[in-house]
Formats: C-alpha cells, structure tokens, sequence
C-alpha cells in the first residue's frame, strides 16, 4: 500500500510540474490566453465591442425620381420571366364540396391567386348568386361589398338605404334562401372587409372563398374567430351573434406576378419615389427624400418672391457646392449632407434685403414658412455658434441644377 500511495503522489507532483513548466513556457511565448478556462474565453470574447458598418447600402444611392422609378418598372417588366406552377381545375369540385360542407376556404401562397378564383366562381355560378370583392383596390369598402349582395333577389328591403349585415345574415339564414358565393380576393389587405365578414361566414347559405397573400395575413383572426364552425346550433334568431370564419386552409402557390392587384397601388409610395411629401425631418432620415417632382408642385403654388427666393438660395448653394474642396456624400437619404453648403440666416436675409425680396425679417419667415412646411428648405443651428442659423435646401447638385434651370425657364 505504501508503495502504491508514493507512485500515486510522485505522478500527480509530475504532473504539476510539467503542467507549470508548460505555464511558464506559454507565458514567456505571449500565449498565456490560449490556456484560459472557457468561460474565460468566452466573457474575454464578449467584452470586446462588436464594430459596425456605417456604410448602409441604402443611405449611399441617390432615390429614383418618380419617372426613373416607372422607367425601370416598365423595362424590368419586358424582360421579366415569371415560371408557373400548373393547375389541375379538377380541384374545383372538391372545394365546392368542402363549402357545401359548411367550411369556407382560405388560399394562400405566392403569387397571384386571382385567376383561378375566377374561374371558381364560373364554376359555383351554377348553384348560386357569386359575389366577387376585389379588396386589394384601395377604394372599395365595405359599403360597396354590402351594396353588391344586396343586388341578389330577395335581399334588398323595401328600404331604399343600403342592407345591413345583420339583414343579410339573416336572409341568408334561411332554409328557403338562395346560396351566395362571395369571392374575396387578397382579403389581408382590407382589415375592415375582413371583419364584416367574420359576421357573414357562419350563415349556413353564404360560402366564400378568399385569399391572402402576405406571411402576417393569419394575425388578421383571432382564435376563437378560426376555431368558430357552422353547426346545428346557428338558428335565423342568432344569425347576427356567430362571428367567426370555418377557415379551411389551402395552399395555392402559383409564381403568377401581382400584375392586376398591384395596378391600383401608389408605386411612387416607395421610399425615394414620392410625389408627395411631409416636412423633411433632419433627425429622421428614413422618413424620405425631397424630389424634383414635389419641388415643382410647391413652387408652381408660391408666390413670385418665394419662388426668387428659393432661387437665392439655391444658387449660392451650387456655388458653394463648385468652390468646395469637401466631396459631396453620395447619401441622398440624410438632408443633412447638403448643410456644409448651405448658407447662414444672416448671410441670406442680407442678400434678399439687397436684391428687394425681403426688406425685414418677419417678411423673410414668412416666405421661408411655406418651404420648411413642405421640406423644400431645411435649417440646423451652425456647430460652434450661439444661435445661428444655417438654411440650405435637401437636394444632390445635378438635381438642384436641373431645378434651378426648370425656374430660369418658366421665368422667361
């Protein structure tokens, strides 16, 4: 035992020696870190500050006006290829069984879901009236869906004002009631449509079909709403108390392009593209560029001093921007790049009172309301200054050039 107690000792102080001679060796080499424990490691790790790219991609290309934008679509749609995945319409007899099952029936997947449900409703046409709701254009309402059933025969009251759903729910409730079929057509795009109907998919003669084509379209319902199914229970007295959906889901992914459904959408709406613009916050640079199209709609409404004075400052901005040893920031996001050569309050209220566009200084803010009002003309205190002013107007050179020359142009 004593023997096998000191060969024990004598290779456990072995291996303490050599484990330090190793320390002692990493240490004098600078690799004492490879050594650490690694919960060690991993806190050394995460101490270190993680650097970021300010370079956004987004924030370093100069937006599409909204003709350059159109331009684009209509070239890019040329050659656009578009793959399509087949349909067997031998599908539309088992949906119709499903309907007359008491389930109604949501589609979703990529790509256009239009023509098929089209061609669903010439197929249902034949056991009943087809209502067909086209809810991603932006100016139908609920109202006009309402007006639409109430043509079916029967439905419209002796009142001239327009059924209510309540009204329709309870015709339709009826054993002797014709069977309406509602199509609905991207029902995710009109939360409004999609709750009016919670009140008519549980009225055992009304069947509808709809699609949804964005990923958060299920948040539209709730889960009592989709757990909601027809049943013996639903009467003509409580016809107007079941809300809910008797949603079955399928999948009706088609790769078509969203050519008619997107034909009613704004497409200057995109960031860089608008027509139409608030007042241009400097501490928010994703809230949009100011264009040339919407610089020419507020200057065609000033009055002539206003449009003098724009033309003022412009100028002194371009011969700023030609003297400049500073480059300018490609970074057509932020109205901020433009204020190194802007010019101050001081400097622009001096040459307006020289030039006769403005002789004090409360005529001067006036003129200059109407441009900070639509973004034409932003203004930042001056860095090192107790108060002062600098204007300058957000636009990159080439566009304030062709800006100022479209004025010159109207002026003569």
């Amino acid at each position: 035992m004593d023997s096998d107690e000191g060969s024990e000792f004598y290779a456990s102080d072995a291996e303490h020696n050599y484990a330090t001679n190793i320390f002692k060796e990493s240490e004098t080499d600078g690799l004492i870190d490879s050594y650490k424990p690694s919960f060690d490691a991993y806190f050394t790790h995460a101490s270190s500050r993680t650097r970021t790219s300010t370079n956004v991609f987004s924030q370093r290309v100069v937006p599409l006006s909204p003709e350059e934008h159109n331009a684009a679509l209509a070239r890019a749609s040329v050659h656009a290829y578009t793959p399509r995945v087949p349909f067997d319409s031998s599908s539309f007899k088992r949906w119709a069984r499903e309907l007359d099952e008491g389930f109604n029936i949501l589609f979703y997947g990529l790509g256009s879901k239009r023509g098929i449900l089209n061609d669903f409703a010439k197929h249902v046409s034949k056991r009943g009236h087809v209502v067909v709701v086209n809810a991603f254009h932006p100016s139908v309402t609920v109202r006009d869906m309402l007006a639409s059933i109430a043509r079916v025969p029967g439905v419209q009251s002796t009142s001239t004002s327009a059924p209510t759903q309540e009204h329709i729910a309870e015709h339709f409730a009826s054993s002797d009631s014709p069977h309406l079929f509602l199509i609905v057509h991207s029902l995710d795009r009109s939360s409004k449509i999609a709750r009016a109907i919670s009140s008519l998919a549980l009225t055992p003669h009304i069947h509808i079909a709809a699609s949804i084509d964005r990923l958060n379209a299920p948040l539209l319902f709730s889960a009592s709403q989709l757990a909601a199914r027809k049943g013996s229970l639903f009467s003509s007295d409580r016809a107007t108390k079941n809300v809910g959906y008797s949603w079955l889901w399928h999948d009706l992914t088609t790769l078509a392009p969203y050519t008619f459904e997107l034909m009613f959408a704004d497409r200057t709406s995109i960031s860089g593209a608008s027509s139409s613009r608030a007042r241009v916050d400097i501490t928010n640079p994703v809230s949009g560029p100011l264009t040339e199209t919407a610089a020419m709609h507020v200057l065609a409404a000033v009055t002539a001093k206003a449009k003098k004075l724009f033309s003022l400052l412009a100028a002194k901005q371009l011969e700023n921007a030609d003297s400049s040893d500073v480059p300018e920031v490609n970074s057509a996001h932020n109205p901020q790049d433009q204020q190194h050569f802007g010019m101050t309050y001081d400097a622009l209220f001096t040459l307006a009172r020289d030039t006769f566009i403005a002789t004090n200084d409360t005529a001067l803010r006036a003129l200059l309301g109407e441009f900070r009002d639509h973004g034409l003309v932003v203004s930042a205190a001056q860095p090192g200054t107790s108060g002062s002013e600098v204007l300058w107007i957000p636009l990159r050179k080439e566009r304030l050039s062709k800006l100022v020359g479209n004025l010159d142009g109207d002026a003569t």
